[in-house]
């Protein structure tokens, strides 16, 4: 049995953030544990995998509007404080290790793997697992890129996505299954500050939606991975 306690140490053990008596004391653990050592071995190669998927596109330029929309944007330098950080990775870095890049973090091929208590449909797994502005190719070829996250006036956390040439809008369900609530033709945010919809008789879809759920406004980069991080929670 794997608790999420343990999924916790195992990811700051692979970043190399515990201290070196608790790392000594996790790795009797994982010996002793199969299942415990099973994962880590998993979740090391994924970091592997995902890592060499990331590499060709960590190298590419981000556009500087696109940094500022994720709250990525330059910071001056009398607003820089430095601050001491003791507190380890977040579990949801094991399905996208970023390279320390901002380009990274900002257009992302995400593999999705499984994981105890995830959604178990594809969909709602990306988007539990999806940071926005990232693309996540799910069974059978399907890709999506989350491009905003919301709260809906019923305290249900909502994501906008696209995919090809449609843009849709699913909330989260109390049992982690995220419910499409509308959809239409479009590609959601660009590369600048807008909503981009194309034109046609479904380009008032999503506006229709965000007013009937009394949608909040849409979540910076950091309370995003926060919520990610945290399992939604």
């Amino acid at each position: 049995m794997v608790s999420e306690h343990d999924e916790e140490r195992l990811a700051a053990w692979l970043d190399g953030a515990l201290p070196a008596d608790e790392a000594r004391l996790f790795e009797a653990e994982m010996a002793a544990n199969p299942e415990l050592h099973a994962m880590a071995d998993q979740w090391r190669r994924n970091d592997q995998l995902i890592a060499a998927a990331l590499a060709p596109i960590a190298a590419r330029p981000v556009d500087d509007h696109l940094l500022a929309r994720m709250g990525l944007g330059e910071v001056e330098p009398s607003a820089q404080r430095p601050a001491a950080n003791d507190n380890p990775p977040a579990p949801w870095r094991r399905y996208l290790p970023l390279g320390g890049t901002l380009a990274a973090a900002c257009a992302a091929l995400v593999v999705l793997m499984g994981r105890p208590g995830a959604p178990s449909d594809p969909l709602s797994l990306a988007l539990d697992r999806t940071p926005s502005l990232a693309s996540a190719t799910l069974p059978g070829g399907r890709v999506i890129e989350p491009t905003l996250t919301l709260r809906a006036a019923d305290g249900r956390w909502c994501r906008e996505f696209r995919e090809q040439d449609s843009v849709a809008l699913a909330c989260r369900e109390k049992g982690g299954q995220w419910k499409t609530e509308g959809s239409g033709r479009g590609q959601g945010p660009d590369s600048g500050e807008n909503i981009a919809l194309a034109s046609g008789a479904d380009a008032s879809a999503l506006d229709r939606v965000y007013r009937r759920l009394g949608v909040s406004d849409p979540l910076d980069r950091a309370t995003e991975a926060s919520l990610i991080g945290s399992n939604w929670r």
